[in-house]
């Protein structure tokens, strides 16, 4: 089918991002198809600040759009790292930062910390495998050889960026229509003909639902098959508030920090103005008067909204001529911030497909688009429930139960389950079942929750301190002289201030 009209229902920040994205394409190479999106007014954005991983790039530089372009007008920090806290034990941290990885090898480590278990521990892990995640320890930023560029996401107010995109593609010849969804009418075949709402009916070749968790599109019309995570995933709602800093240069982080509690966890979000916090749990083994009292016993008595949500998928992401982006296709929860992540694989995984044969396609390319992003977001989701089954605690019901009593040895979790059981004599970075380099974040929450891939025993038998004393050495001397190298570099809130939010721009 040949693409004249594309029909995006639901605004927000997928929808936005998912209009400006085929606007720039449609003006990259000239083509000709009309983007309508349409509002729904009752149906508005859920977030009250957003946290990305590094793959929010290919957006920003998709839309050739620079730091200095948009921050300002989206309360948007840097992002350089992820740290966990009391997620491995009470009391204990480790990060999972962004960027290029250094060239050393697994084993060495799981060889150091058991050897040295006092220095190798799991709030130095990162610095080992990654020495710029010294700057998420001391919360500095700079541009010096490109640091931003590798290493950085964002932080952002989801709301505030939906409007900034709004008015990009509105510049860019998107029509947006403010009205409200009705009903569908179906053609003989059950593609959609057009959708009916309050002020008119809309008719295009291909529609794409950003009506988020109530899928009014792929979920209701197209009647299509859900599959949950709620078995292995269990929290399902979060409370969610803005809160002032107190004392600026030292709260606004260039990391995410997300914090265990007793029936979930926090996330603690720095963005310019003030900062986002949620604590994402379920009500499982607590009332919801008892999940309030622990975040009033970290923050004080704050104004919250209660978020609901489910996690899981729908089987197909495109059927007949709807397809599904964002939380209305799947969502598997806010740890890791794959949210907007599984949103943007989803779009540019449809602008790949669609630009093949410019706006023309067939079943193979609803078929490729299906499996890539059922293969992308379930190997999000094994990679989350990492965070759960390798903490070692059991200080509350709901630990004790998301560590010993979930079943999360599937099939799906083979390759994951070979790289903590591999082979002690292996070098080099981790490798899957296949030969392929283990997924990096295995490496660093396997370390951080202090869990050795190799055989403890073993290596306390075949391995001598007297081997890896100039290692142990070199170690603590790179620490030391990692912290004198960022003394002269900016703390998150100063460089913003100087370089995003003062008088001068940035890039």
């Amino acid at each position: 089918m040949q693409i004249s009209t594309l029909c995006i229902l639901g605004g927000g920040t997928s929808g936005f991002i998912t209009a400006s994205v085929f606007a720039k394409y449609r003006e990259q190479l000239g083509l000709k198809f009309d983007i309508k999106l349409i509002q729904s007014t009752d149906i508005g954005s859920i977030g009250v600040g957003e946290s990305t991983i590094f793959n929010i790039n290919e957006l920003f530089l998709y839309l050739g759009l620079k730091d200095s372009d948009w921050m300002r007008d989206c309360n948007a920090t840097y992002k350089t790292s992820i740290r966990f806290e009391n997620f491995y034990k009470q009391g204990r941290y480790f990060y999972y930062p962004f960027g290029p990885k250094t060239d050393v090898t697994a084993n060495q480590w799981f060889t150091l910390k058991e050897l040295y278990p006092e220095v190798f521990t799991p709030e130095v892990a990162a610095l080992y495998f990654n020495p710029k995640s010294i700057m998420n320890e001391e919360n500095k930023l700079c541009d010096k050889d490109d640091y931003l560029r590798d290493y950085s996401a964002y932080h952002f107010d989801s709301s505030l960026l939906g409007k900034y995109l709004k008015e990009y593609s509105e510049k860019k010849g998107v029509e947006v229509i403010e009205d409200t969804f009705l009903e569908a009418n179906l053609n003989d075949d059950g593609s959609i003909e057009s959708i009916i709402c309050e002020n008119n009916t809309y008719s295009a070749d291909l529609f794409i639902d950003c009506t988020g968790f109530k899928s009014l599109l792929l979920g209701k019309v197209m009647k299509e098959e859900y599959i949950s995570f709620g078995d292995t995933l269990i929290n399902n709602k979060a409370l969610t508030a803005k809160i002032p800093y107190t004392d600026k240069d030292k709260q606004l982080k260039n990391y995410t920090n997300c914090v265990a509690l007793d029936n979930g966890w926090v996330w603690e979000i720095p963005l310019w103005e003030h900062m986002s916090i949620g604590y994402v749990h379920t009500n499982k083994f607590a009332s919801e008067d008892e999940v309030k009292q622990e975040l009033f016993d970290r923050y004080g008595e704050i104004d919250y909204t209660t978020v609901n949500y489910k996690t899981g998928r729908y089987n197909r992401g495109w059927v007949k001529n709807v397809m599904g982006i964002g939380l209305s296709y799947g969502f598997i929860e806010p740890l890791e911030s794959t949210g907007i992540a599984t949103t943007l694989d989803s779009i540019f995984r449809a602008l790949e497909i669609l630009s093949k044969r410019d706006m023309y396609y067939t079943q193979v390319d609803r078929d490729l688009y299906n499996h890539a992003l059922e293969n992308k977001i379930d190997i999000y989701k094994n990679f989350l429930e990492m965070h759960y089954f390798l903490s070692s605690r059991e200080d509350s019901e709901y630990w004790k139960f998301v560590t010993q009593n979930i079943d999360y040895n599937s099939k799906e979790h083979k390759d994951l389950l070979n790289t903590l059981i591999i082979d002690r004599n292996l070098s080099h970075i981790i490798y899957d079942s296949n030969g392929n380099p283990c997924f990096a974040g295995v490496l660093f929450v396997a370390a951080g929750m202090n869990y050795s891939c190799y055989s403890k025993p073993f290596t306390l038998i075949t391995q001598s301190k007297k081997s890896f004393d100039p290692l142990l050495s070199m170690f603590e001397e790179q620490i030391k002289e990692l912290k004198k190298l960022t003394k002269p570099f900016l703390s998150s809130y100063k460089y913003l201030k100087k370089n995003i939010y003062g008088k001068k721009g940035f890039w």
